[in-house]
């Protein structure tokens, strides 16, 4: 009766090399942890992303042309840049609940003269599912109107 003696021995080496697998960048396994990302239209467009996801928008910036996107408004954020916008696009993520009315203009860098195109999102963060809706309505009951 070896069998049973080398079963724990088997179940550790299992557990061993599957937790190495998922921890291991240059395997080319996916990070269960890392932010799904949601692609936005680069026409612009209605876009819904969770809080923990993250927001790309495909609106290259091209170093070179003088030019960049500038975020205009709104003032009261619901997802924020990541960093500056690339020859990609940008990142974007859900800081807080809502709707946002998420406004992009390319503008040359030294910020003389006008935009040379416009892109406008309707972004819905939604609230973070049963507990975190749940905390809102009790603040929300305790705020001032």
């Amino acid at each position: 009766m070896i069998w049973p003696m080398r079963l724990p021995a088997l179940l550790s080496a299992c557990l061993f090399l599957g937790s190495c697998a998922g921890v291991n960048n240059f395997t080319g396994v996916r990070d269960p942890h890392a932010p799904k990302t949601v692609w936005a239209d680069e026409e612009g467009g209605a876009v819904t992303v969770k809080h923990g996801d993250r927001l790309r928008v495909p609106l290259a910036t091209d170093a070179a042309s003088g030019y960049e996107w500038r975020r205009v408004e709104p003032p009261i954020l619901t997802v924020a840049a990541e960093g500056p916008g690339d020859a990609e696009g940008m990142n974007l993520t859900p800081v807080r609940s809502g709707e946002e009315k998420l406004r992009l203009e390319y503008r040359p860098v030294s910020g003389d003269g006008a935009a040379q195109r416009v892109v406008s999102y309707d972004v819905t963060v939604p609230e973070r599912g049963f507990f975190g809706s749940a905390w809102a309505s009790i603040v929300r009951s305790f705020s001032r109107r």
